[in-house]
């Protein structure tokens, strides 16, 4: 996709454009290079590396936004929203937030996450193995089902309720686009979320006199002094985990074979031994990351760049143009896995980095070293692999027809 910029009309960010869902990198180096900041759509786009990690080091912004924007529609009674908004750890800011985080941070540690790791395996071999020697498949069925079942395995939620469950959180999910949520779409929201926070009650109250090595377990026996999460922030971490993990590590997975599968040297690479499957991780989320912007609320003037952003004006920090910052990442148009990707943010930075990455890591790390072993070469099986069509927050395959030719018995 091609934005002419003129003296008289500089480019500036439009995701309802023609193309920008299949192409949006075009479109963010041509706003680094002439409009990094500006305002456009009722708010500021912020597209530098360095001048979105000073946002989100800043004591002057708020996460609160989606749930202030929810309660001024209007929509009438939506309580368990109005709980959503002040004790998800994801809208939450300090001290609320720090008091949280440090609660389910017990629960959330890498020794907990680790602990699964032989399961998540298991999973990844049943539901993989017996698509590589197949004509072709949907990958994105699999990068489904992957993430799907391994926060239920970790969160200890009984294979009944795994399917509702599913339904309720693919429609809860889109609380993160506010570009979506109409009156009519929060009403609906509302009513799933209350329906998978009452199954959530369900296996809380369970789980209480049947404690385990499940996350859940963890998060009610989780303390600090005397505090500890209510049933009402237990249930609210436990939609929150799918919410915020699912999409998210499904976007990880597909958007990671699909890369490889445009850039066939990249994997030969991988498989030659050449690089680590924690550079590949992180490189993926460095080139096409799932989550591509996120939100912020100035709760304070504050001065990015040349420009002052004032008290109750809203920020959207493109993180997947920052993850393609020259001033950061050498070619960074590039995918290219050997490369140091550290420093990428598709989790976020700061006090409100993704608390659950771990998750999304592991099973990125251990789906793509099986395929390193199993498969000798990815392709497309069809052409028509098609992007999420709704929203823009985030950027993630609906389907991706693909053909595994496996491995020899020798790499």
């Amino acid at each position: 996709m091609s934005v002419i910029t003129t003296a008289q009309s500089p480019v500036k960010f439009n995701p309802f454009a023609p193309g920008f869902r299949e192409d949006p990198y075009t479109t963010y180096k041509q706003l680094r290079q002439h409009n990094p900041i500006h305002n456009t759509l009722d708010m500021w786009v912020i597209t530098k590396y360095q001048d979105i990690i000073q946002v989100l080091n800043s004591d002057a912004v708020s996460v609160n936004y989606i749930p202030q924007y929810v309660v001024q529609q209007k929509v009438g009674d939506i309580p368990g929203l109005v709980e959503l908004g002040k004790k998800a750890i994801v809208f939450t800011d300090p001290p609320d937030h720090g008091r949280l985080r440090r609660l389910a941070g017990q629960a959330f540690s890498n020794t907990n996450i680790n602990a699964h790791t032989a399961h998540v395996q298991q999973l990844i071999t049943e539901l993989v193995t017996p698509q590589i020697h197949s004509e072709s498949f949907d990958f994105a069925q699999i990068a489904h089902q992957i993430p799907l079942y391994t926060l239920s395995h970790l969160l200890g939620v009984p294979q009944e309720y795994i399917q509702p469950i599913d339904e309720y959180i693919h429609r809860v999910r889109s609380i993160l686009e506010p570009s979506l949520l109409t009156k009519m779409r929060i009403r609906r929201i509302e009513q799933d979320l209350q329906s998978c926070l009452a199954i959530f009650q369900e296996i809380i109250d369970y789980r209480k006199t049947h404690l385990g090595g499940d996350l859940l377990s963890k998060l009610i026996q989780a303390r600090v002094g005397e505090d500890q999460l209510s049933d009402s922030e237990l249930g609210i971490a436990c939609v929150m985990t799918y919410v915020a993990g699912h999409e998210t590590s499904k976007g990880l997975l597909t958007n990671g074979v699909l890369a490889f599968i445009q850039h066939p040297e990249q994997w030969q690479i991988f498989r030659q031994g050449k690089a680590t499957a924690k550079q590949v991780i992180n490189e993926i989320l460095r080139f096409d990351p799932p989550l591509q912007q996120t939100v912020r609320l100035a709760v304070s003037d504050l001065q990015i760049g040349s420009e002052t952003i004032h008290k109750g004006e809203k920020m959207l920090l493109c993180l997947a143009s920052a993850n393609r910052d020259e001033a950061q990442f050498a070619n960074a148009d590039t995918f290219d896995i050997t490369r140091d990707a550290a420093t990428q943010i598709a989790f976020g930075h700061g006090i409100h980095n993704c608390l659950g990455q771990m998750i999304a890591r592991l099973e990125g790390q251990l789906l793509f070293t099986y395929l390193c072993e199993q498969v000798q070469e990815m392709r497309l099986a069809t052409d028509n692999y098609r992007w999420h069509p709704e929203g823009f927050i985030t950027r993630t395959l609906t389907n991706l027809p693909v053909t595994f030719t496996p491995a020899d018995s020798t790499i």
